[in-house]
């Protein structure tokens, strides 16, 4: 499957929740869940029915419910109004959407060191500082011994934000964790499991 499609007008800046609803309208905002990805969550990341887990950048809620689905408790994140319209069509127990930019900084009631499992698929080039923002997941979000499952499509050197990240970005959002592991989804993305320390 493809990466979010980033039109060349828009390719210098991070989309608007507007820019966001529009493409939820239509349709292309979501990379699909295939059966290889979910392969190879389950083998970097070991499913403990009850745990919390938080889905930044959640979209329609496609991937919050395959957490619910693992048996987290889930809440799912998005500053897309619409994509948050179309994550609630399926309300499930102890799955949740709120609105919230991350770059405005943290969730407000984010319980802190009180999180098992954070995903966020495709959102990371869209951030700010995505380096700072994960490291501070790591640092405030997570539980000792949590972990950060990160999808991100890969680009060449000269490409340029948002949408992508090259190979030294991608290396450089793994650096200081307690483990971290790099595999390939397809050619054009990139999936990091990633722990932090027990204690």
């Amino acid at each position: 499957m493809s990466a979010i499609p980033v039109p060349a007008d828009e390719a210098r800046r991070a989309p608007s929740a507007t820019t966001w609803d529009a493409w939820q309208e239509e349709g292309r905002s979501y990379q699909i869940v295939t059966d290889t990805e979910l392969m190879h969550f389950v083998t970097h990341f070991p499913i403990r029915c009850g745990h919390i887990a938080v889905d930044v950048g959640c979209g329609n809620g496609m991937f919050s419910r395959q957490l619910h689905r693992f048996g987290y408790d889930v809440t799912g994140l998005d500053f897309s109004d619409a994509a948050l319209s179309a994550a609630r069509r399926t309300p499930l127990p102890d799955v949740r959407y709120f609105r919230h930019d991350l770059n405005q900084g943290d969730p407000p009631g984010l319980p802190v060191h009180g999180i098992d499992l954070v995903v966020c698929r495709l959102v990371l080039p869209f951030l700010n500082d995505p380096t700072a923002w994960v490291r501070r997941v790591r640092d405030r979000w997570l539980r000792p011994g949590g972990r950060m499952y990160v999808v991100v499509p890969i680009v060449g050197k000269g490409a340029v934000q948002p949408g992508g990240m090259t190979e030294a970005q991608i290396s450089e959002v793994a650096h200081g964790w307690a483990h971290s592991a790099r595999y390939d989804l397809n050619r054009s993305s990139a999936a990091l499991a990633l722990r932090a320390a027990s204690t």
